[in-house]
């Protein structure tokens, strides 16, 4: 008797092992698959605003991964692309001008950003400034320095 108590035991044991509940699915992760990177470039800083006279060359990170570039881009300027994570976002610009149509006080400079949003909340953290200066000092700077006229910013996703 005690064996058939002790085997029906273990058999109930091992049918209630096998027939057990399953464990629960994970719960999905509640954020999106896909992002929007957004890159901004602005031709205004404070109270001032870049002389109209500017165009910009534009290179970014796209969707695939890609340095995708814009010439003779106008200010401001933005673009959206929607991303998986992870991502390497590269947002790079040079200014260019003709020469002709600078005006006596030239304003210029950079304010950019690069950023993220999820279900349409988030920022472009901007960052850079501009300066004012006579046309022959710009032109000057221009000649003497010309990686003044560039930025690169780069940010991880």
């Amino acid at each position: 008797m005690k064996k058939i108590t002790l085997l029906m035991a273990t058999l109930l044991m091992v049918s209630m092992m096998i027939t057990g509940c399953k464990k629960d699915d994970p719960t999905p992760d509640p954020t999106p698959s896909t992002y929007t990177v957004v890159y901004k470039i602005d031709n205004h800083y404070e109270n001032l605003i870049m002389s109209p006279c500017f165009k910009m060359n534009v290179s970014y990170t796209d969707a695939n991964g890609q340095l995708v570039t814009e010439n003779n881009a106008t200010l401001p300027w933005s673009k959206s692309v929607d991303v998986k994570t992870p991502f390497h976002a590269k947002l790079m610009g040079t200014l260019v001008y003709n020469e002709e149509e600078l005006p006596d006080h030239v304003v210029f400079g950079f304010y950019r950003g690069i950023g993220l949003y999820v279900n349409g909340a988030g920022s472009v953290p901007m960052e850079g400034g501009m300066s004012g200066s006579s046309k022959e000092n710009f032109l000057i700077t221009a000649a003497e320095h010309p990686e003044r006229l560039q930025f690169t910013t780069e940010q991880d996703f």
